[in-house]
């Protein structure tokens, strides 16, 4: 069915009553008709958020604010679906934006207000075209908007909204590996990540038309900085005001998952699963059946993992949000609940990924690889139990998986060296270094010849085991053992962390 109509009829609605007396916009209205877009759009309605911006527009046509925010929809559009189309959709939108703000400064050089749209739209357009992987692109349009945020800023230090995307550019730049920053400020970005934090905190404090926005990002940091009580407080904020936005919901629900906390996980999926069946949010569905897959294998329950998975896939609009995980995670659903023959068709429908050579992507798709020829044994099955047992902090259960799958270890180094790799962490969160240790060192005398990134993650778990024991000679020793090895899963995080260990170890605190 056709949209047009309904859009139609929002705007001759909104349009009503739009201009002063004198053909003088009423900027009071455009002002308020901007807040309700914006809430529109966090409310994920789509349809309506466009139609009251491009309100916005014919209110006011010179003033930027109806260009910029239409282009906000379209730019979480193309995040939320990746398709080539809506992309397009998104950059044609901004070169209005760019359009309407250069003939503002064109006449007046000093528009601050040109600077931060202007600033906005070319860091949107960076993150869009990073996404769409035009990486030059990328650069170039962020370098832009960095200058004119900056700009901006300089020129009014209380325009907190312009401290959203400030903020966003000083945190990511600060969050640069150490032997790449030569190359950030080189680009004249200036990285520091409680600077950035600070600033996105002002937006969200203090924003006009970006509270919302920055509160988001400011969140997904936080978190990131493990800083979980603070980063729920925002998400649980944005959740209140937009009780309709399930994305939201599904974020914190990954957030309780990682922190294993699974009954709260469920509870926040389930709860958008509800609102998406009742209102059929856009995007909602699929993304709600994707985390709940995951939240069921995570338990253990492949069946109803296995259901929510195939729902998943045959909803997702996007071949690239259907994650090699998804896909790897409903084959061994599918074999584990007897469906052999479904999972090697499974398996076989995960692709290799240009732009992660040694991360996640590339781990399950050769995973995937390996399963289309070679069945889950039982000890496989017990190894990937044992896992999600340890995610939940469910040692005993776990430690009994693992210990299982050792006794059917005999003759494959792989199985033993996952298992014993999983034994050395369950030893680790116990505090009981010593047999972290031991089992470490059962580890690296093994050769396994599929997961051989087991051995340098084992010598970087040794060194930690090491080092809380107190042997900081014998910690240097392992963690300087990572670098004998080369092309491995998770390589370049693996030595970003033992560099953070090593630098640990020379601080007096150390």
């Amino acid at each position: 069915m056709s949209l047009f109509p309904t859009t139609v009829i929002v705007a001759l609605i909104l349009n009503a009553g739009s201009t002063a007396p004198g053909g003088e916009p009423d900027w009071a209205e455009v002002h308020n008709l901007t807040m309700r877009g914006i809430d529109r759009l966090y409310n994920l309605e789509m349809d309506e958020a466009l139609a009251t911006f491009d309100s916005v527009k014919a209110m006011a046509p010179t003033d930027p604010r109806g260009y910029f925010f239409g282009s906000m929809v379209r730019f979480w559009q193309f995040s939320l679906t990746r398709t080539a189309k809506e992309y397009e959709a998104f950059i044609q939108n901004s070169e209005e934006v760019i359009a309407r703000c250069e003939e503002i400064l064109d006449a007046n050089d000093d528009d601050t207000m040109a600077r931060f749209y202007l600033g906005g739209i070319y860091g949107y357009r960076g993150l869009a075209h990073h996404a769409n992987n035009s990486m030059l692109r990328a650069v170039a349009d962020g370098k832009r908007g960095y200058s004119y945020l900056r700009e901006a800023i300089e020129r009014r230090p209380d325009l907190y909204d312009a401290q959203l995307g400030f903020g966003i550019f000083t945190y990511l730049s600060g969050k640069v590996p150490r032997t790449l920053r030569w190359i950030v400020s080189m680009l004249g970005f200036a990285g520091d990540v409680d600077t950035g934090l600070k600033m996105l905190q002002s937006a969200a404090e203090k924003g006009v038309y970006t509270r919302s926005e920055a509160a988001f990002f400011l969140s997904q940091f936080l978190f990131t900085e493990h800083r979980g009580e603070e980063a729920f407080a925002w998400i649980d904020q944005l959740i209140t005001k937009y009780p309709d936005n399930t994305l939201f919901l599904l974020m914190k629900s990954g957030w309780k998952s990682r922190e294993g906390k699974l009954d709260e996980a469920l509870a926040a999926a389930q709860r958008a699963a509800e609102i998406n069946a009742r209102k059929k949010v856009p995007f909602g569905e699929e993304f709600a059946f994707s985390t709940l897959g995951n939240l069921y294998f995570a338990r253990n329950d492949f069946v109803r993992s296995r259901e929510c998975f195939e729902r998943f896939l045959t909803t997702v609009r996007s071949r690239e949000y259907a994650a090699n995980r998804a896909y790897y995670r409903l084959g061994v659903a599918q074999e584990i609940t007897g469906a052999r023959s479904l999972a090697v068709g499974t398996f076989a429908r995960v692709r290799p990924s240009e732009n992660d050579e040694w991360g996640w992507s590339m781990y399950y798709y050769r995973r995937a690889l390996e399963r289309v020829t070679l069945p889950l044994s039982q000890g496989d099955i017990l190894a990937i139990m044992a896992d999600n047992e340890l995610g939940l902090k469910n040692y005993d259960s776990a430690r009994t998986h693992l210990e299982r799958a050792l006794i059917l270890t005999p003759g494959d180094p792989d199985l033993e060296a996952r298992a014993l790799y999983s034994l050395m962490q369950l030893h680790f969160d116990q505090e009981r270094f010593v047999e972290s240790v031991e089992a470490g060192l059962r580890l690296v005398a093994l050769k396994p010849s599929r997961e051989t990134w087991l051995i340098p993650h084992g010598y970087y778990r040794l060194g930690r085991a090491y080092a809380r024991l107190g042997r900081i000679s014998e910690a240097r020793e392992a963690f300087d053992r990572v670098d004998d090895f080369d092309d491995f899963d998770f390589q370049s995080s693996l030595e970003e962390r033992v560099e953070e260990e090593l630098t640990k170890l020379d601080s007096p605190a150390g």
